[in-house]
């Protein structure tokens, strides 16, 4: 889960993913704490300090402050719970004061930087008490011996040869000039001497040293000394003797690939100088490695390159008739030309802001729809900044005319059919207009309404689907901007085409208002006001049949209203049927067994259960006439009787009651009972409490009725 969540926490980053998507994955990390296990709880918070520390940035804006604020309340709390791991408890604490640093990593304040090796030699200096001074070429000191100080390396970084060499060190350390082993190594030699085999020491501070980097030179000054005898000289030779037995000793003690080998195969005492045929050397340069600074002739000098007190190597270069490779010469570039970048560069976004302003004024002078197309696409835009350009054409048009509107969202329209935009960026780009929303209308006048007509053109065309234009006006915000998109969707289309696009998305209406207006009664009432209560036809009809209840609860009267107010479809949808019963249910227990200061948890009287009963009678016609023959409507009838029992805590004794009266007066009959014990609906809330009320009834219906059945046949 938590590479998943670093996934996400990636796209978000990236802006792949729109913020509410982002803030749905941090509600359901945090929501649901109550019941889970330790290491549940756990795993969530690891994985909300992970996308916090992701995307947190891009979510703590001015507009998601009271959010966020939330999110972290929470996330203290859970930072002082010491039930949980320490680790996690510290991971929360890390978030948070990542936010109070207003997300900036501490470790963003540490230098981290390049630094010169005089910082570095400070540092040690600092560490080991030791400072190492930088010795440049024409600075002179002296080592521990009293020679010249000489670190060994030469104006490249290259290790001279007999690096460490100089004061007394000529006779402690005769030759230093080994610079590895295997093949293709040069041995540096003096008399048959060669030194041993392995890496040499890396030069200390304290070292003795020789200024001219030449330990042979100083190793030929020290034997050829005045006053030196042949005796010694010859002791030498046959300790260099000596010496090269051993080495050979050790060479022969060497795994295969490193001992000696020569052109004329392994053991050869003779040493090839020309490279292998694999080799680096041999191989084409690329531009970007030959040097950048050439004198005029167009030919670097060979002491630019290394200097003289440097060993060479000879390179055996191509002979001119030898032709190189097909790649090789593609490679190959006239001498001082530069390769050329065929890359458009990608345009910021101020100039994207400009060619956009450009083409949009042209649009509208000339309404060329191919030529709007081709300049958006030679804009050569990256796709994430195509929201930014779908922003600026809605800012732009909203104090426009109503026809340069319409042609924008033509515009739009075929943007998206020639799939130059998608319909991420549409929503994108949407929600960045709302972001402005505010300031827009202290300077345009009716914007919501300019910006609901573009919302609405681009539902009618498929631009983008009503759910998701929908979600980031939940809970009221920019309201009642929604409810001005559906009015324009009813004045470009028609009242039956919005009313199927909204019962196919399924969209809670009542969240799409603000919190103090979320019920049915308030929200029926703005729809009213708004000319939208035919999208909910039923909750209409059940507010206008009440009233007619309250007027005059006559079966012949309310059945003539139904008639002539209700649509003759929905007669026979077990929605209507739901809505009647309820109404019916409401009526026959408001001022009986449900009135007011009546105990819910006794069994009421007598003269209130006569009551109940008798007004379910009178109203008994009504149910009839719709549910007769029917048993999916008479089912639809037992559900609206066990919601209406559901919403009032269950009463005692009251399904039992309806029960028995639907049964005596026949408005449901024995099948449409035991269908609903089997059938299994989580539409419908309380099902499990009621079953418990009326099993023992049910139990005794299905057995009458099987002895009925069994005498019928006797009979026979």
């Amino acid at each position: 889960m938590l590479g998943n969540i670093k996934f996400i926490g990636e796209l978000g980053k990236l802006d792949m993913l729109h913020e509410s998507i982002l803030h749905k994955c941090i509600k359901q990390l945090l929501d649901k704490k109550k019941n889970q296990s330790v290491s549940d709880i756990t795993e969530d918070l690891e994985c909300l300090c992970q996308i916090m520390k992701t995307v947190g940035p891009r979510l703590d804006t001015e507009r998601a402050k009271s959010l966020m604020d939330q999110y972290f309340m929470r996330m203290r709390v859970f930072a002082g719970n010491v039930d949980l791991p320490a680790r996690i408890r510290f991971m929360l604490q890390d978030a948070l004061d990542l936010r109070e640093c207003g997300w900036v990593p501490r470790k963003v304040l540490q230098d981290n930087s390049p630094r010169t090796i005089e910082q570095i030699r400070h540092e040690a200096s600092k560490d080991y008490g030791v400072f190492f001074p930088h010795n440049g070429p024409n600075l002179k000191h002296k080592d521990f011996f009293g020679g010249p100080y000489d670190d060994g390396i030469d104006m490249l970084g290259v290790p001279k040869r007999g690096g460490l060499s100089g004061g007394l060190s000529d006779v402690f350390m005769p030759s230093m000039g080994s610079i590895g082993t295997g093949p293709g190594v040069i041995q540096d030699s003096f008399n048959g001497y060669s030194p041993p085999l392995g890496r040499p020491r890396s030069p200390r501070a304290g070292d003795s040293r020789n200024a001219n980097g030449n330990g042979n030179q100083g190793y030929q000054n020290y034997s050829n000394q005045k006053g030196q005898s042949q005796r010694q000289h010859d002791g030498n030779n046959q300790s260099n003797q000596g010496y090269q037995n051993r080495q050979g000793n050790q060479q022969r003690d060497l795994p295969p690939r490193f001992m000696k080998k020569g052109p004329f195969g392994v053991g050869s005492d003779e040493i090839s100088l020309r490279p292998a045929k694999d080799s680096m050397v041999l191989k084409p340069q690329a531009p970007s490695m030959m040097p950048s600074a050439r004198p005029s002739g167009g030919h670097m000098p060979q002491s630019a390159m290394m200097p003289s007190s440097a060993p060479q190597m000879a390179v055996p270069m191509p002979s001119q008739n030898q032709q190189s490779s097909p790649k090789s010469r593609a490679r190959q570039l006239p001498a001082g030309d530069k390769p050329r970048n065929d890359k458009k560069k990608i345009p910021t976004k101020e100039e994207l802001q400009k060619m956009t302003d450009s083409m949009l004024k042209q649009y509208l002078t000339d309404n060329n729809m191919s030529d709007a197309i081709n300049t958006i696409r030679a804009m050569k835009a990256p796709k994430k900044f195509m929201s930014t350009v779908l922003c600026q054409l809605l800012t732009e048009s909203v104090d426009k005319s109503e026809e340069e509107r319409e042609h924008v969202s033509k515009l739009i329209e075929n943007m998206n059919s020639q799939e130059v935009i998608t319909e991420e960026h549409f929503l994108t780009g949407f929600s960045d207009v709302l972001s402005k929303l505010s300031d827009l209308e202290s300077t345009v006048p009716l914007v919501k309404s300019s910006i609901a007509t573009f919302a609405a053109r681009a539902v009618i065309s498929e631009v983008v689907s009503l759910v998701d234009l929908a979600d980031p006006m939940k809970n009221g915000s920019y309201y009642p901007l929604f409810l001005l998109i559906l009015q324009r969707i009813h004045k470009l289309k028609d009242k039956e085409w919005l009313v199927s696009v909204f019962n196919n998305s399924k969209i809670d209406l009542q969240s799409m208002l603000p919190e103090i207006d979320q019920n049915k009664e308030r929200m029926m009432e703005i729809l009213e006001d708004k000319h939208l209560s035919f999208l909910f036809p039923l909750q209409r009809m059940h507010t206008d049949l009440w009233k007619q209840v309250k007027q005059d609860p006559n079966a012949s009267i309310l059945y003539k209203w139904i008639k002539d107010n209700v649509d003759t479809k929905l007669q026979s949808d077990p929605g209507f049927v739901f809505t009647l019963t309820s109404i019916v249910l409401k009526y026959c227990t408001e001022e009986s067994t449900l009135a007011e200061g009546t105990d819910k948890t006794q069994i009421p009287d007598k003269p209130a259960q006569e009551k109940e009963k008798a007004n379910l009678g009178s109203l008994k016609p009504l149910l009839q006439a719709f549910v007769v023959d029917n048993i999916s409507l008479q089912l639809s009838a037992l559900y609206a009787l066990q919601v209406h029992c559901y919403n009032h805590e269950f009463p005692k004794g009251m399904m039992l009651r309806f029960f028995v009266n639907f049964y005596d007066l026949e408005v449901a009959e024995e099948e449409a009972f035991l269908k609903w014990r089997e059938d299994i609906n989580d539409d419908y809330p309380g099902k499990g409490k009621a079953l418990f009320q009326v099993n023992s009834w049910l139990t005794w219906l299905e057995t009458a009725d099987e002895e009925e059945e069994s005498d019928e046949d006797d009979d026979d």
